[in-house]
């Protein structure tokens, strides 16, 4: 399938050593981190069973990488979440989204979820676009609430 969409397109999941080119795409996606803060994320996340990061390599440059992880839940049969989908700006709309949210739903039938899901700002409208043309709908609308656990300020 990758080659189909784009010749030049290699699809692998992440190591260590890429933490310096994912750091450079993070503000495609409006979040930040240096190497070293991407190195120690990814090592969390690599202690966890369910979370795997795929990068898109296009002519040996890093294009785009998929975020997913699986959601165990007690309510209900879980499913896996694509918690970050990013493309280099230049190379959006070459088909690089498509083939890592593919490599998303194989890794998430492989896993044995029934259901891929993704959450996308308000602002984020042609990215709605492309999630639809894929086939994804929207099934409800939400507010996202936090506490910073850092601030002592709160009533918890």
């Amino acid at each position: 399938m990758t080659s189909e969409i784009m010749p030049q397109l290699n699809i692998r999941p992440m190591t260590i050593h890429d933490a310096a080119a994912v750091s450079a795409l993070l503000p495609a996606l409006d979040y930040t981190g240096s190497p070293c803060d991407v190195e120690r994320r990814f090592a969390a996340l690599s202690a966890q069973p369910d979370h795997v990061v795929f990068l898109a390599f296009h002519n040996e440059q890093l294009a785009g990488l998929c975020h997913i992880q699986g959601v165990r839940l007690i309510a209900s049969d879980g499913y896996a979440e694509i918690s970050a989908l990013v493309v280099s700006t230049a190379l959006q709309r070459s088909g690089i989204g498509k083939a890592l949210v593919c490599h998303a739903k194989d890794w998430a039938i492989s896993k044995g979820y029934e259901r891929l899901r993704l959450r996308s700002g308000l602002h984020r409208e042609n990215a709605h676009l492309f999630y639809e043309a894929i086939g994804f709908s929207k099934k409800k609308a939400s507010y996202a609430f936090e506490i910073q656990l850092s601030d002592s300020n709160h009533p918890l």
